[in-house]
């Protein structure tokens, strides 16, 4: 029987797992440091107080039991791994031999190095932990206002996203569709202040338009085309000059990839992201895999962004590819079918691209976003 070692109970690693299911030629060990799955693609809910905790997670310990009986799952931080003995070494010096190895160890927030005291006065939303703390501040907020009201203590307070891609404008998004679902927050502002020219950068025109104007209709302030250049405890500073006064600093501009010491150095991009080849091995190796946002991947020479479904179909994939190669099956390359994106704007609103064709908006682009959330969650259940 071989060993398939998973790290890394991602979107990548949860299904690359139940991929291989009723396969009694293959026990698979799962490992991840935590015991549930963080449903990213949601966090924007969560931290505006409009989701709780379970509606952002999935218990991986309950999943795995009712998976399979050669499917494990280790509640174990893993420090290395080594490729030459084949085997990953826990943080409590625990090892562990395998045949194959698929690294799926996510990413967390990438504070700009060159930007002083960013990490230090703002908060990501990569990990359960970090969403946790932004929606109880958020939720602090809303009931100081509130107090302060009804003892007729005005404050205006100044909430700001960092980053204008999808995850910062769905969380701005969000916050402010319920602040204005009460009158009682008018004097809560919610800011995105982004480098680049345009929300959405790099996606469709039409994408970007149909943002730009619902940002508006929110009342969101958007400052757009001018970096970070510093931030203190009290304001941040543009690379134009001008000074922005925040109460709480949200940032979400970008992801670095988690990777794993080793014996043997591995190319990495900027991101940190393994460099991986057509078929997601990494490079000189045929038994160690990397996926979702721990791997830089390619489609047709193009850099994929990472994505929830970007991952799901590099963790099947490589499942596939494995188990083929068990079985001296033929195995082709990797290459990812994008089904487009759907974007949440605040309350019952959304804009979206199906098969990166059709574009929809409004209500109907938030049904389907649900629709396929909730497909996913279903799948463990």
């Amino acid at each position: 029987m071989k060993r398939v070692i998973i790290i890394g109970a991602s979107y990548a690693g949860l299904y690359a797992a139940k991929k291989f299911i009723n396969n009694n030629d293959v026990e698979v060990l799962l490992f991840d440091k935590s015991n549930y799955h963080y449903i990213q693609v949601e966090s924007y809910g969560f931290v505006a107080t409009r989701y709780d905790i379970s509606d952002v997670t999935i218990n991986v310990n309950d999943y795995i039991k009712n998976l399979d009986k050669n499917i494990t799952f280790y509640k174990r931080e893993i420090e290395s791994f080594n490729s030459d003995l084949k085997q990953i070494t826990t943080t409590n010096n625990e090892i562990y031999e395998y045949d194959y190895l698929i690294i799926a160890t996510g990413s967390i927030t990438n504070f700009p190095t060159q930007v002083p005291n960013i990490q230090n006065y703002s908060n990501g939303i990569k990990n359960l932990q970090k969403a946790s703390d932004v929606k109880q501040t958020f939720d602090s907020i809303i009931n100081e206002v509130v107090w302060k009201q009804k003892n007729k203590k005005n404050k205006t307070y100044n909430i700001v996203i960092g980053g204008a891609g999808l995850s910062g404008v769905e969380i701005a998004s969000e916050m402010s569709s319920i602040l204005k679902d009460s009158n009682n927050y008018s004097n809560i502002n919610i800011i995105i202040v982004d480098g680049m020219k345009t929300v959405l950068p790099n996606m469709d025109e039409r994408l970007i338009t149909s943002c730009h104007k619902r940002l508006e209709e929110l009342g969101i302030k958007v400052y757009l085309g001018s970096f970070i250049k510093d931030v203190d405890e009290k304001k941040i500073y543009l690379t134009n000059e001008t000074e922005i006064e925040y109460d709480y600093f949200v940032f979400t501009g970008g992801i670095k990839a988690i990777t794993l010491n080793s014996p043997t150095t591995y190319e990495v991009n900027k991101l940190n992201q393994y460099i991986v080849n057509d078929c997601l091995q990494l490079k000189d190796e045929k038994d160690v895999f990397a996926v979702g946002d721990a791997a830089q991947i390619m489609s047709k020479g193009k850099y994929l962004a990472p994505t929830a479904q970007i991952a799901i179909q590099a963790g099947e994939y490589v499942s596939s590819y494995i188990q083929n190669e068990i079985n001296k099956k033929e195995n082709q390359i990797f290459e990812a079918q994008l089904n487009g994106v759907l974007i949440s704007l605040g309350g019952n609103y959304a804009i979206g691209l199906v098969y990166d064709k059709f574009f929809i908006t409004g209500y109907i682009a938030h049904k389907l976003k649900k629709y396929v959330t909730r497909s996913h969650k279903r799948k463990f259940i």
